[in-house]
């Protein structure tokens, strides 16, 4: 198993934060003070419930968050959006269900 790194972690919030400014970050995520944002990017670990939050505004996994591993790509496969790849198993027409 590998070892959290909290400023991995933060590098990787600081990826999923993207162009926003950490104000609107905070905003998007429900968090009231951008400075949780900057305390979080320089290596403190989120709460469970804000790093869901956080991994729902960036379409990643928690598991990617935390690790960096399953690639950024996950979720947002999951739900439909970004790589438009699914899990589903190929109907009688070739095509994927999901």
């Amino acid at each position: 198993m590998k070892k959290i790194s909290p400023m991995e972690v933060g590098e990787r919030i600081r990826s999923v934060r993207g162009k926003r400014t950490q104000t609107e970050f905070a905003e998007a995520i429900g968090v009231k003070k951008q400075n949780y944002i900057s305390r979080y990017e320089r290596g403190r670990i989120p709460s469970p419930d804000l790093l869901v939050r956080i991994a729902r505004m960036g379409r990643v996994s928690t598991d990617w968050l935390l690790t960096g591993k399953q690639g950024r790509e996950n979720m947002a496969g999951r739900n439909g959006q970004g790589s438009g790849q699914s899990s589903g198993r190929k109907n009688q027409a070739g095509r994927k269900r999901a």
